[in-house]
């Protein structure tokens, strides 16, 4: 999924888990799936933002950055 599509996705189960009828039963399965997709998405793109970017040169040049071979 890209960074757009995850966020798209987080802002429809956070929709869909604020508008999630009460009162919730103890047996239910349907909103604790909810938000255990919802937490999955958010350190999914959690982290794709920790991930280190090439450099404006390296990207530029296409040479891998500093430390290529």
């Amino acid at each position: 999924m890209t960074r757009r599509e995850l966020l798209l996705r987080i802002d429809e189960l956070s929709a869909e888990i604020r508008s999630y009828p009460t009162p919730i039963a103890r047996c239910d399965l349907h909103l604790p799936a909810l938000l255990e997709e919802r937490a999955g998405l958010v350190a999914h793109l959690n982290s794709l933002e920790q991930e280190p970017a090439c450099s404006p040169e390296a990207s530029w040049a296409n040479d891998g950055g500093p430390n290529a071979a």
